[in-house]
């Protein structure tokens, strides 16, 4: 049998299920920084004719109000609507998992409600995820829709002041041996820095990283040395890689990086990719 679709727009949620305390409706709610709001993204309804069918609240706007400089943390745990598994399978011609349990997207946008990233658990295929950016002060929303069950939250924390980095390996700042670097990276930028070592070198780099995304993004670094007009990547050992090709370290959390290098100046180099949001580093 085919399954008969009806999408409704936006209206009013009337039947949230409270996870914690807190139930969210269709609309524009007002999100408190560290407080759970629960919400759906629609409802599996029984026609008479024993047909089931899907009606979609729509998109549910969460405003978020930050009041300086910092970052955010958004978490967001989803857990499968009633009726999802019946509804599969009563379609002859659906052909994925009959009990996936669908997805949910909760996409930043800022206070033109353009989208500043976009986060879903479609891709990765886990109930919960979550994802960091770095924000001024002003408003922000989460646009939230799907066809799941879902707890959000955001978690601010200010960064009243940051380092100064380089934009370019060219300007990279200096790093000093036990001096805190503390900086926000925004979306497909880098941060440089250079390292000069008057004689071969054990260096110890240890990172915190607040930096995430839904699809697994994460912070990481390369290093790099100047060849004539060019910068080459290297290795850990300061020794050059294929050109075109690079090493890089991964930097999830807190991790600690330790290098073995010649004397020379090297150029480090952070990038978060598609995301954004805090770290710190300190060469020990």
């Amino acid at each position: 049998m085919k399954v008969k679709k009806r999408f409704i727009g936006f209206m009013v949620l009337m039947m949230c299920f409270i996870s914690f305390g807190v139930t969210a409706f269709a609309g524009e709610t007002e999100l408190k920084n560290k407080k759970w709001v629960s919400g759906q993204g629609g409802v599996y309804e029984t026609e008479e004719d024993g047909t089931i069918v899907y009606n979609s609240y729509g998109t549910v706007y969460y405003k978020i109000k930050i009041p300086k400089q910092g970052y955010i943390i958004v978490d967001v745990k989803t857990s499968s609507l009633p009726g999802k598994d019946d509804y599969n399978a009563q379609d002859d011609e659906y052909d994925g998992d009959l009990s996936d349990p669908g997805v949910t997207n909760a996409d930043l946008l800022n206070s033109s409600k353009k989208v500043l990233s976009e986060n879903s658990n479609i891709l990765n295929e886990k109930k919960n995820y979550s994802f960091s950016w770095a924000v001024k002060k002003g408003t922000y929303y989460l646009a939230v829709s799907g066809d799941q069950k879902y707890n959000i939250r955001y978690a601010f924390t200010a960064v009243t002041k940051v380092s100064k980095s380089g934009a370019s390996a060219k300007n990279a700042v200096s790093l000093k041996k036990g001096k805190l670097v503390k900086d926000l990276l925004l979306p497909r930028k880098y941060h440089y820095f250079k390292i000069d070592l008057p004689k071969k070198t054990k260096v110890t780099i240890v990172f915190d990283s607040k930096l995430k995304d839904s699809n697994s993004m994460e912070l990481t670094m390369v290093l790099a040395v100047k060849k004539g007009k060019d910068y080459r990547f290297v290795d850990g050992k300061g020794k050059l890689v294929a050109k075109n090709n690079a090493v890089w370290w991964e930097i999830k959390g807190k991790e600690k990086v330790t290098l073995n290098l010649p004397k020379g100046t090297y150029y480090v180099r952070m990038d978060g990719g598609s995301t954004s949001g805090y770290y710190t580093m300190k060469w020990k």
